[in-house]
């Protein structure tokens, strides 16, 4: 019989609180060393030279404002998802625009490079996890009806867009209208895949494939709506544009990006990588491949014009590895290494990504009649946008009227597409105006009424990604549980190997695979999980290092009784946020007085006074 843990008591949750702070301390130490410059070394530098000299590693570098993010967000997703019940990437978007907009001078470190790297390799990182969840017979059976769920929407959204804005912006002709539609139109895969992988995983809606087609077609949707910005980009930039080359840009933006490139080239270096999967030993190993590659997929396409294409790439890559390897073996062997990119995600990938977007909502940007006007154009082509997905899904007649409803609701989040192109037109006009273009030389008049269409898409964008990505979010992960089916957790794979022993039922004396349970099926990550036993299954140490370290998430209290009281102290507050252990019951661990009712809560001198 194993050992009962030992009880965690105030003196454990403060030394956590201790050593967390102590290690963040060290770390920022560590940075500050390793990267003083050397003109803070030389004596004999001058003031304007040590003026000019930028640190990266104090407050307003580079790689200050980079941990800043990632420990802010951290906070912040702790505290929202902790304390108020709701999904942690909304404390993280509230953290990153309060740490552009509220607090003076902050991430002004990060260059907008840095910024759009640390956004690709995050949304590698769930597209990898994405596309490894897809399940492909599913998605077979309804290819048509992914199609027409990606490609109607998205287009009835950009036409509502395009209508609306010659009512409200005196500037906009139907071309910019189309052009601030199509920037609309995309849904977010930030927002939208981290949910539906958790409904997956959990059951959600698998038995008719409900997370897996919108998945896809989710992915098909972003790329759809940045194909078609890129074609009317050329019509509204340059004024005019022939039907020779309308023909070649549509041509050959949708072979390379949809059906040639970006799909033979997920689908090659899948074949690829599982061919090289058994030669990569250790799961770790097996990651970084995965990873490198996923990398080089989406960058490569971002570097020939293509950035839509490399999705869409990275996502076949994942279902082409996984989908092989279990034909292959009649088991996923994938199961290890997705239990790593699962946890990146949920520790790095998704606060870097998420508190990254809200400090790209500059307030400074909104004007106010463009706000009003803004607003009614992000509604109005939302509604446009639900009726459209209504419409589109009425001939899935096995689909019921809340799966439906849940479908609109996936449908509206918006945050990385239009976060990428809201700045796009102003930088055009910008760097026109500098580069002295024929049309742009004195000619203010047009310049002027380039500059003020170009910020209304901005402002237009920007708001969209305010209005809808905190809010949807919510609402998918409410809906979601409620209007969705649950079946069973879907066989996500095993982590064994074809050479490994099977795993056998509870009190055999064969121990399962790492990341299976005990009857075989695979484990689900919980948050009883401890870090012994995620770095076990990182290095491929197999089960029984992974099993010693791990306990089971605690079960529900039996019916009658009470959770917890609802008076939570300020210590358990920070505690929770800081990640530190807080005892089984943090109200009070003796009884009260009358020997029965506990408590609401403990000060600060009661826990220093049980301490001691």
């Amino acid at each position: 019989m194993a050992p009962a843990p030992a009880k965690v008591t105030w003196t454990d949750t403060l030394y956590d609180i201790y050593y967390n702070l102590a290690m963040l301390g060290m770390f920022f130490l560590v940075m500050y060393v390793m990267l003083w410059p050397g003109c803070y070394r030389n004596e004999n530098a001058t003031p304007e030279e040590k003026a000019d000299c930028q640190h990266p590693g104090l407050p307003g570098g580079e790689v200050f404002d980079v941990v800043e993010v990632l420990f802010l967000g951290t906070v912040g997703g702790r505290i929202v998802s902790q304390v108020f019940r709701l999904p942690a990437l909304l404390g993280m978007l509230i953290a990153g625009y309060v740490l552009k907009n509220i607090i003076p001078d902050q991430l002004n470190g990060i260059s907008s490079s840095t910024n759009s790297t640390l956004r690709n390799m995050a949304l590698a990182i769930i597209m990898i996890r994405a596309g490894m969840g897809l399940d492909l017979k599913k998605l077979r059976e309804n290819a048509s009806m992914m199609g027409i769920l990606s490609c109607v929407p998205c287009i009835c959204e950009a036409l509502t867009v395009m209508c609306i804005t010659q009512l409200f912006f005196e500037s906009y002709n139907l071309t910019f209208g189309l052009l601030l539609g199509f920037c609309l139109a995309d849904v977010s895969p930030a927002v939208t895949t981290p949910l539906l992988i958790d409904f997956h995983e959990n059951g959600y809606g698998t038995s008719k494939g409900i997370p897996t087609i919108l998945l896809a077609a989710g992915s098909v949707n972003s790329v759809l709506a940045i194909v078609f910005y890129s074609v009317v980009w050329e019509f509204a930039m340059s004024g005019t544009l022939d039907g020779e080359k309308l023909g070649e840009i549509i041509g050959v933006k949708l072979f390379v990006q949809i059906f040639g490139v970006g799909v033979g080239a997920g689908l090659a270096a899948g074949v690829v990588v599982s061919y090289s999967w058994t030669a990569a030993g250790k799961a770790w190993k097996r990651f970084m491949l995965m990873f490198l590659v996923a990398m080089a997929l989406l960058f490569g396409f971002k570097r020939i014009g293509h950035g839509g294409g490399g999705t869409l790439a990275v996502l076949t890559f994942g279902a082409t590895v996984q989908h092989l390897k279990r034909a292959e073996t009649g088991i996923d062997s994938t199961a290890a290494v997705s239990s790593i990119i699962g946890y990146l995600w949920s520790n790095v990938g998704s606060i870097m990504l998420f508190t990254l977007l809200g400090a790209s909502v500059d307030q400074t940007k909104l004007d106010g009649k463009i706000v009003g006007f803004g607003f009614l154009t992000v509604l109005i082509g939302l509604v446009g946008r639900c009726i459209a997905t209504w419409l589109s899904a009425m001939p899935l007649r096995e689909w019921t009227f809340k799966e439906k409803c849940f479908t609109m609701v996936t449908w509206c989040p918006k945050a990385t597409v239009q976060a990428a192109l809201a700045t796009h037109a102003l930088d055009f006009v910008n760097k026109s105006v500098k580069d002295r273009k024929p049309e742009y030389v004195n000619n203010d008049s047009f310049v002027q009424l380039m500059t003020d269409r170009a910020e209304v898409i901005l402002t237009t964008a920007v708001l969209s990604i305010i209005m809808t990505a905190p809010l949807f979010a919510v609402l998918m992960s409410i809906t979601g549980k409620l209007w969705l089916t649950q079946e069973d957790a879907p066989l996500v794979g095993a982590a064994a190997e074809v050479s490994e022993p099977p795993a056998t039922t509870i009190g055999s004396s064969v121990a399962a695979p790492a990341g299976a349970a005990a009857d075989g099926r695979p484990r689900k990550r919980s948050r009883g999980d401890s870090l012994q036993a995620v770095a076990a299954e990182f290095m491929g140490e197999g089960a029984d290092a992974a099993a010693s370290s791990t306990q089971a998430p605690a079960a529900d209290p039996p019916a009658g009784e009470a959770r917890r009281e609802r008076g939570i102290s300020l210590p358990v507050t920070l505690a929770k946020v800081i990640g530190a252990r807080v005892p089984e019951d943090p109200i009070l661990e003796e009884p009260g007085p009358d020997g029965n009712r506990r408590r609401r809560g403990v000060s600060m001198q009661d826990a220093a006074a049980r301490m001691s």
